[in-house]
């Protein structure tokens, strides 16, 4: 089963699928840390602002073009990593009352459905938006900072998202053609009890978690 903390195969089980998704989620990992560094970087870069503008009188110059460059890290880059853990916001309203291969078929179309899409976008935003701005020397109003840097990351994001998507159609496929295997990477519905559970142990911590489950 998938691990409850990162969403990550076992290491050792799920054959072929299972070190695939090892090791695409380590790459998701990494993905998802530098998103949480550029988070950090701007949050500082604000308070610098803030306090240049309270105590010396004076913006720091070219805010509003790095924030706008910045943000396409920790917008993007966490796509996939969300996705593993089945963060995204979801309807679950009818697939959460679906069982078997009903509801590893209708999770498989919806995959193939989510995978085209991003497929498309990411090539778009490759060709019509990263080239372009590389090849015309595309810049900011204020400072002039190239901008493709920034637009670059949006296809390879989402190409990282795309190779999750066909892990989790893969992980869809094998559950429909064998309903009683143990699912491997794809995320799975959980009822308002685990999501609760879940966000305990992130806000309380699992040392406290596991304390109350000794005390029972």
């Amino acid at each position: 089963m998938l691990n409850s903390m990162e969403g990550v195969t076992p290491k050792g089980e799920g054959g072929l699928l299972g070190a695939v998704d090892r090791v695409v989620s380590k790459v998701e990992n990494a993905f998802n840390a530098i998103a949480a560094v550029f988070i950090v970087i701007v949050m500082v870069y604000m308070c610098a602002e803030v306090l240049s503008r309270k105590f010396l009188d004076r913006p720091l110059p070219g805010v509003i073009d790095w924030i706008e460059l910045l943000m396409a890290t920790f917008a993007f880059l966490g796509a996939a990593y969300c996705q593993r853990l089945g963060s995204h916001v979801r309807m679950e309203i009818v697939l959460g009352r679906l069982r078997g291969r009903i509801l590893w078929a209708m999770e498989a179309i919806a995959i193939s459905i989510a995978l085209f899409y991003i497929v498309v976008v990411a090539y778009k935003s490759y060709m019509e938006s990263f080239l372009w701005a590389y090849e015309l020397g595309d810049s900011t109003m204020d400072i002039y900072l190239p901008v493709w840097p920034s637009k670059l990351i949006v296809p390879v994001a989402l190409a990282l998202l795309a190779l999750r998507l066909a892990i989790n159609l893969w992980g869809y496929l094998r559950l429909f053609f064998s309903p009683s295997a143990t699912p491997y990477a794809v995320p799975l519905i959980k009822d308002a009890a685990d999501v609760a559970r879940h966000e305990i142990e992130e806000a309380m911590g699992h040392e406290a978690h596991s304390s109350e489950n000794d005390g029972r």
